[in-house]
């Protein structure tokens, strides 16, 4: 009964909320843009050097760190340190898609997640036992897996955007948090130009549409839709704020070498 109440909770977050979310972050960013470091910003989000360090860029500026694991065990295949990195193809998102939907970490994510909303009986109607727990653990893996591929191969694909997250990693830490923050509803377009990440936002929308073909019947519905990709785009930008300081934090765990 305690599960069922938070549960009822939070599925009365105002649909408002949301869509101001949605509509106010583009502008914070580019706001922000007139007061922070430019320079810093400029190569990265247009995707060219300037014309005042051009040819002079630093290996670190230029080098991919795709094959990076946080905490050594995250994923983190779409994020990169190189601010002048080419556009990828529809072939190499759906690639990096792959790459990451068929980690091990996610799948044992999914499981424990699994375990955790049986134990809270979170999506009552897919009972108990070992039916129950498959039930949950496919519908974890759905979740994930649409996410992805919409987010990171289909809309990028089809609206011609970049699905990686390029740090900052320069500038005040400040700037870096805002930059860090907006990254769910700003990104870098195939061309270089800053664009609405809308590749993200609808990714969100369609898998949590989705859902509503399996999650039993007590958890669908329009409200419950917008509750999920409210949740899912507020833990994706914890998660930015997170993968834009990694390195800041590897350095501070590992005593001031770099992560690999």
């Amino acid at each position: 009964m305690r599960n069922k109440r938070i549960q009822n909770c939070v599925s009365r977050l105002p649909a408002a909320w949301l869509l101001l979310l949605i509509c106010s972050a583009p502008l914070l960013i580019w706001g922000q843009s007139d007061g922070v470091d430019q320079r810093a910003c400029m190569p990265q989000l247009q995707g060219h050097p300037s014309s005042s360090n051009a040819g002079s860029t630093a290996p670190a500026e230029s080098k991919s760190n795709s094959s990076e694991r946080i905490f050594g065990i995250v994923p983190a295949y779409n994020i990169t340190d190189a601010r002048n990195a080419p556009p990828l193809t529809a072939e190499q998102k759906f690639g990096l898609f792959a790459k990451a939907a068929l980690d091990p970490f996610p799948v044992a994510a999914y499981a424990v997640q699994a375990g955790v909303s049986q134990a809270t009986d979170t999506h009552a109607g897919y009972g108990q036992g070992l039916g129950g727990y498959g039930k949950r653990f496919g519908a974890a893996l759905l979740d994930g897996t649409s996410a992805r591929f919409f987010g990171t191969y289909a809309f990028p694909s089809l609206l011609h955007q970049d699905p990686r997250y390029f740090r900052k990693g320069d500038g005040s830490a400040w700037s870096r948090v805002g930059y860090s923050l907006t990254r769910s509803f700003v990104t870098r377009a195939d061309s270089g130009k800053r664009q609405p990440n809308w590749s993200n936002v609808f990714g969100k929308f369609t898998s949590a549409g989705l859902s509503n073909l399996y999650y039993p019947a007590e958890d669908r519905g329009g409200n419950l839709t917008l509750t999920r990709v409210a949740i899912s785009l507020s833990y994706q930008t914890l998660g930015n704020f997170a993968i834009e300081f990694w390195p800041e934090i590897h350095r501070k765990l590992s005593g001031g070498n770099k992560p690999k």
